[in-house]
């Protein structure tokens, strides 16, 4: 497994367009805010030794209670996923924060040309997850040709005609973009950016995010760090959601050690989504 990041990883910076802000995360841990324009990255997971070996006692714990076995000394010793709590969550800014109307829905797209087998499911189901969480409805608009980059901006009519540019998930060679995935030694799993346009920063509009093709970890979602834990953690900033210091959150900056949203999370995106009422967007554009 990857040590643990640094202080403040996650913020790199990128620079705003003239239609577009990509949002700042909100502060953690006493670390100021990064300058306007950050991106949120997520350190790669690996699976080591040490994982593979609380697996294995798992198993053999379940195979021995099936046999009728007195396991209670054993099962001390079993790990248990991290459990968060509903107060660990927080969002990219401070006060009010900015979310999408959640009474309209968020259109994405998929570009999937570099992607592993079963990455299309993993976006889906990851997508189902927010929705469910939020109240907020998807629309899967299919498949684009366009990459995730930094100079994205929310209003791209010859690509998606006359409205926001749709939510854009899609991976990327990091040798082959200007998005920063190497930070500190470390190397991002992925890279996410909400936008807003530039008269309304209240409001969520568009945004991307670029999955690393490097990654070594799987499609699915069986263990933290596989690639769909690393979905829900990108779209979580993609809702508004940012880091928090607290293991069994999805948002803890490494995934938190788990492999769905921990109570935190659940917190959080609730007070993004729709019990909290519609926003109204500007016009396309604007």
């Amino acid at each position: 497994m990857d040590p643990s990041p640094p202080p403040g990883w996650g913020d790199a910076p990128a620079p705003p367009r003239p239609d577009s802000r990509v949002l700042p995360p909100a502060p953690r841990s006493g670390v100021p805010d990064p300058p306007f324009g950050a991106t949120h990255e997520r350190p790669r997971l690996r699976r080591g030794p040490g994982l593979q070996l609380l697996a294995a006692f798992a198993v053999i714990a379940i195979g021995l209670t099936a046999l009728g076995g007195g396991l209670v000394a054993l099962q001390r010793f079993v790990a248990t996923a991290p459990r968060g709590n509903a107060d660990e969550h927080a969002f990219l800014r401070q006060g009010i924060p900015p979310r999408w109307n959640p009474c309209a829905p968020i259109h994405y797209v998929v570009n999937p040309g570099l992607a592993p087998l079963g990455s299309i499911e993993d976006v889906h189901e990851a997508v189902r997850r927010v929705s469910s969480a939020t109240g907020i409805a998807f629309e899967y608009d299919g498949l684009s040709d366009e990459i995730p980059g930094r100079a994205r901006g929310t209003y791209l009519p010859s690509l998606y005609g006359d409205r926001w540019a749709p939510l854009l998930i899609g991976w990327v060679d990091p040798q082959r973009t200007d998005i920063a995935f190497e930070r500190n030694g470390h190397t991002a799993a992925a890279v996410a950016a909400p936008l807003s346009p530039v008269a309304v920063d209240d409001v969520l509009v568009s945004g991307w995010v670029a999955m690393n093709q490097h990654d070594p970890n799987p499609p699915g979602f069986a263990h933290p760090g596989d690639q769909g834990p690393v979905l829900l953690h990108e779209l979580g900033h993609i809702m508004g959601l940012g880091h928090v210091a607290a293991v069994g959150e999805i948002m803890e900056p490494s995934g938190g050690a788990v492999t769905d949203f921990g109570p935190g999370d659940l917190e959080g995106l609730r007070l993004l989504g729709l019990g909290q009422g519609c926003l109204v967007a500007p016009e396309p554009g604007s």
